[in-house]
């Protein structure tokens, strides 16, 4: 498998997310499903990373870990080969001998594919012993490993439709125009960015609102809309001010969108309309604008209004149309001077690309005979002077070709034919010795009268295979555009040094071929340094077929022979296989009669009997599936590849699904459709019998979804009401505490009572907030914030925890770190990593706070030297009640809930939260928030 086919493969497997992804249970339906089938030890659906193979689903293998380094793989051979594996015994297989497990001794995978073909990775059964697969067994897990390549599929639909949606939300918010869609009832749907700016309502304070009560006065309000076509209107703002927009609407289906865009630029946008480039300049002769055209035709932003006009062709690149010098006086110039410029066409070089521009330039006077400068018009006609000058040496060529008598005297004349309709400098045929160890120079001919007596001549010269241009494109046998000024790795050496000596700086070879073999090539030199010019290239390349084309009758005979061997060889192929392939002949009111037919018809008619001609599918066709071969038979009239899936009725009384696909053809006339059938009854029982199971599962996942909200909407009322009762008893504690007749030991019930309702109402307030996230109230009042402040205050307030556990606490927070946060929430968000990380350091460890700002964004981490978490956590570190193992085994209290409530807080403020390990063990919490 190529590194480019790799790339795009493992593209596609990160695309579809299934690396990362909790359970799949269609997935784990279908690995359940094919250890009961196949009686196996286990089931797998493995997905082959870069570095690592990812278990997405398994069955009966209960102490598989979620992934294992790619060298334990045995399924990423069915990846690399694209082709299934099957094993009877792993320990006597010579590339699995040496990573061979207990567990799976016998093994059997095929192809977990993607839409585009790409091999994503194996859906796979193993054994513990050694056992042989039979043909039944495989074909089940062939079509258990189609069915899982669908799920994936429709993962990666899902994904792909996503993003597109984002996209398109991203672009209508990037917009300069103001876009709003409504019903027809004219409530506002969507008001993007650009709205807010332009009308000065939010988004959220529009939607569900009348457009008209919001945009529209209200002498306007009766405004009869006219789709497609922009209006003139005046709308007005939240202000009340009132202003001139262009408003377009379109009507989709039940939507209405509204384009709004303001008309004070109106000659800006028709100029920036224009595919041709508008140039302008003052009296004084300097550029005073360029439109949208000119400025991305030249690469530049705005016109240079301080270049003088003797400096604009060497400022933008503009040469002569042959591209070996500068013009003189460009065409704004001479305009800016009086004179009216028609047809001027120059040469544009920019980015290693050339393009041919022609230009218009004219005066501008005013009525009384002032002049207020030029304007020139610049079209570009690349595509039209390429195609022109192609079509002239095409031409000639032909009419060098059609008086040639060999091909010799055919190569020597194209070579002429090009050079001059081309302008090349120097064009020469050369042919491979009949020895093929050198290749020789045949013919040469020259353009132009520079005297090239030193690079071209008659005098005899050899090459060696790789030596100079016709070596080099002998020794590639493909076409070669070279740049004289870098000598390519595999060239032997220049050939000649007269090449830099006349100042050749492209030459361009392509190869005479007899079918892969080279005979000639031609090569072309020119001292203009043009880049690779597809078009250019491609004509070259066809001369040289052309050239090679009367040394394809000598290979008739011989291909006539290999087809004939060719069918031998496909009849001998198909009579192996199970699939029934035939041929039938369609004539006009009367029924397809078959041409050729394999020999195994069992598959898909059962025994025909003895006498009986081979049938048609249309003879055995299940009545109720007729409507599907009119269908069927309709696609291939119109020429297109087309399937069938239907009943056929076996001459063994027996009803079989059948899986078709043809296409078809015409032949000397005649009307001919190749086909291929195939057995699928037993797929289509186990496609249904999924449909149900599909359904029953559904079914269990909505009754669940039901159970857990009515669990959240018990424990939000439990929760609600110990908060009274809770207030109550600390309150009463409080009283206990301050007074002064109270004993020693009743002054320690009662602090042992405000420890625990403390912590009580901390539980129950984090329980509220998860609470509201999950109904998604919960709350921020955001303002401007002196972020660095208050990081150094929640590190001194948790000085004295860190002093009593002899922590050092390190903290490098810099200045201005201003931020658009609630103060009290997002020090609920700080208190609760700060308070973890002393929490889990051990005596004498240490706590570093560094803040910082990076771009747009403040960054806050907060490292320790603590017991760390286990890798294969970190994904779960903030999901309610969760605890991280080594935690809870080191008998560390805690209630799961501190992070999940951080992570709210910090992605309520548009931010983000993130874990992982400290250099030098530990815990690291990164914390992203907006800055002002």
């Amino acid at each position: 498998m190529s590194h480019r086919v790799n790339d795009q493969r493992l593209q596609t497997l990160h695309a579809t997310g299934l690396l990362d992804a909790a359970p799949v249970p269609s997935l784990d339906r279908l690995t359940s499903l094919a250890a009961r089938l196949l009686n196996a030890g286990g089931a797998l659906v493995t997905l082959i990373d870069a570095d690592r193979q990812c278990f997405v689903s398994q069955h009966g293998l209960p102490d598989l870990p979620g992934d294992t380094p790619l060298r334990q793989s045995y399924c990423k051979f069915v990846v690399y080969d694209e082709a299934p594996l099957i094993v009877a015994d792993a320990r006597l297989d010579d590339r699995l001998r040496d990573i061979a497990s207990e567990m799976a001794i016998a093994y059997a995978g095929y192809p977990l594919c993607a839409p585009d073909g790409s091999v994503l990775g194996s859906f796979c059964v193993v054994d513990s012993r050694r056992r042989d697969w039979t043909a039944d067994e495989t074909a089940i897990l062939a079509d258990l490993a189609a069915a899982a390549s669908v799920e994936v599929a429709l993962r990666l639909a899902c994904a792909r439709e996503t993003a597109a949606r984002q996209r398109t939300e991203a672009i209508l918010n990037g917009t300069h125009d103001a876009f709003v869609s409504t019903d027809r009832s004219g409530t506002v749907l969507a008001w993007n960015a650009a709205a807010e700016r332009m009308f000065g309502y939010p988004a959220t304070d529009t939607l569900g609102r009348p457009l008209a009560g919001l945009v529209f006065p209200d002498r306007f309000r009766d405004l009869q809309e006219i789709a497609d076509q922009p209006l003139p209107v005046t709308v007005t703002g939240c202000s009340g001010q009132e202003f001139p927009v262009e408003m377009t609407v379109q009507f989709v289906d039940e939507v209405v969108y509204y384009a709004f865009a303001l008309d004070s630029a109106f000659l800006q946008a028709l100029l920036d309309s224009l595919d041709t480039g508008v140039a302008a300049c003052d009296n004084q002769g300097r550029l005073t604008y360029f439109n949208r055209s000119m400025r991305e035709m030249l690469g530049c932003k705005d016109a240079a209004a301080d270049l003088a006009t003797e400096e604009w062709a060497e400022q933008y690149g503009i040469y002569t149309p042959d591209g070996r010098r500068r013009p003189e006086r460009m065409p704004l110039g001479r305009a800016q001077a009086g004179e009216i410029v028609r047809g001027e066409q120059a040469m544009l070089w920019r980015d290693g690309e050339r393009r041919f521009l022609v230009t218009n330039a004219r005066p501008i006077d005013t009525a009384d005979g002032r002049q207020l400068g030029a304007v020139a018009v610049v079209a570009d006609i690349t595509e039209a002077h390429r195609a022109e000058e192609l079509r002239r040496a095409r031409h000639a060529v032909a009419q060098a070709l059609s008086v040639a008598t060999t091909a010799q005297d055919a190569a020597i004349r194209a070579v002429e034919a090009i050079t001059d309709e081309l302008g090349w400098l120097c064009g020469e045929y050369w042919q491979v010795s009949e020895d093929r160890r050198r290749i020789e120079r045949l013919s040469s001919h020259t353009t132009g009268d520079r005297d090239l007596s030193t690079f071209s001549s008659d005098r005899p010269l050899t090459f060696v295979r790789g030596e100079g241009l016709p070596g080099l494109v002998w020794h590639r046998n493909n076409e070669v555009w070279w740049h004289t000024g870098v000598m390519p790795e595999d060239m032997v050496s220049p050939g000649r040094r007269e090449l830099h000596e006349v100042g050749m700086r492209v030459a361009v070879g392509v190869p005479v071929r007899s079918g892969r073999r080279t005979l000639g090539v031609l090569a072309f030199y020119t001292d203009v340094d043009f880049p690779y010019d597809s078009d250019t290239a491609g004509m070259f390349d066809a001369v040289g077929a052309h050239l090679g084309h009367f040394l394809e009758r000598r290979w008739a005979e011989e291909m006539s022979l290999a087809l004939a061997e060719a069918r031998r060889s496909f009849n001998r192929v198909v009579e192996q296989v199970n699939d029934y392939v035939w041929t039938v002949e369609g004539v006009g009111g009367e029924p397809p009669r078959v041409v050729w037919a394999s020999p195994n018809t069992t598959t898909v008619f059962g025994v025909v009997p003895d006498g009986v001609p081979s049938p048609t599918l249309i003879e055995r066709l299940h009545p109720d599936d007729a409507d599907l071969m009119v269908a069927f038979q309709e696609a291939l009239a119109d020429g297109e590849a087309a399937e069938l899936e239907c009943r056929i009725l076996g001459f063994d009384g027996v009803t079989r699904w059948v899986w078709t696909r043809a296409r078809a053809r015409w032949s000397d006339g005649r009307f001919f459709v190749d086909g291929l059938s195939t057995d699928v009854t037993e797929r289509r029982e186990l496609a249904d019998k999924r449909d149900e199971l599909l359904e029953q599962e559904r079914r269990q996942v909505e009754q669940l979804r039901s159970l857990d909200e009515m669990k959240d909407e018990l424990a939000a009322v439990v929760i609600h009401e110990l908060r009274n009762p809770i207030g109550v008893i600390r309150g009463y504690s409080e009283t206990l505490l301050e007074s002064t007749g109270l004993g020693d030991r009743e002054r320690r019930y009662a602090d042992v009572i405000e420890r625990t309702t403390l912590h009580l109402q901390g539980l129950v307030d984090d329980l509220l907030d998860l609470a509201r996230l999950a109904a998604g109230h919960i709350s921020v009042d955001p303002g401007a914030l002196a972020g660095d402040e208050l990081i150094r205050d929640v590190i001194e307030n948790h000085a004295p925890g860190a002093a009593a556990k002899h922590l050092t606490v390190v903290q490098r927070v810099g200045p201005g770190l201003a931020l658009h946060a609630d103060g009290r929430r997002l020090r609920q968000a700080l208190d609760n990593i700060m308070s973890n990380a002393i929490k889990y350091t051990p005596d004498g460890g240490e706590v570093t706070v560094t803040a910082s700002r990076d771009g747009d964004t403040v960054v806050v981490a907060v490292s320790d030297t603590g017991i760390g978490i286990p890798a294969e956590q970190y994904p779960h570190l903030f999901s309610r009640f969760f605890r991280a193992s080594n935690a809870t085994q080191a008998g560390i209290k805690g209630t799961g809930l501190g992070l999940a409530v951080t992570k709210a807080i910090v992605e309520a403020h548009d931010g983000t939260i993130a874990a992982g390990p400290a250099i030098g063990g530990g815990t690291t919490f990164t914390l992203r928030l907006p800055a002002l």
